[in-house]
């Protein structure tokens, strides 16, 4: 494990916050997907290489049966993973080459998710990432605070994404093919 990276619990820094931020607010203007399921999402906190954001639950979140739609866990496994890659002070959070995803429970309309991502080891070609989303409580999400280690909401789902980095020099193209 790389010595930059942030044990579970620590103060969020709010220059990596803005940071983040900023990064999400570059990529979100190029993604339909991101702009109809996380509109609403926050940052709450940043630390190297670990973030934790809030996302109320709304209608647009839910499938047929009006709890959480698999595919927003899966969007936000892919957004949270790059944004922990840019919670270590990179501009740029990868392309993505694999994720697992584990359903353990679900939400509703009306309830706010936790998700906290963070780097597992980052070298000069990936990036390994981790995630857990958890039901919000709601003293949390009125304190806009990360949930404290000892008491956090029953937890969603869980998993890993793998994000390639190595964005070097461009490669000229030869012209005589």
């Amino acid at each position: 494990m790389a010595d930059w990276l942030a044990p579970t619990g620590s103060p969020s820094n709010p220059l990596l916050v803005e940071h983040v931020q900023a990064t999400w607010d570059k990529i979100r203007p190029n993604s339909a997907i991101y702009n109809i399921l996380l509109s609403n999402i926050r940052i709450i906190s940043a630390a190297n290489g670990r973030i934790v954001a809030h996302l109320p639950l709304e209608s647009v979140h839910l499938n047929s049966k009006r709890i959480l739609h698999g595919a927003v866990s899966g969007t936000l496994c892919d957004w949270a993973g790059g944004m922990a890659i840019a919670a270590t002070g990179v501009d740029k959070t990868g392309v993505s080459t694999d994720m697992h995803l584990s359903y353990v429970s679900t939400a509703r309309e009306g309830d706010t998710l936790e998700i906290e991502a963070w780097v597992s080891k980052a070298g000069r070609n990936l990036g390994y990432t981790s995630f857990e989303i958890r039901k919000a409580l709601p003293e949390d999400v009125e304190a806009a605070r990360p949930g404290r280690l000892d008491r956090r909401g029953a937890v969603v789902a869980t998993g890993s994404h793998t994000k390639y980095l190595n964005f070097g020099e461009a490669r000229p193209v030869p012209l005589d093919i």
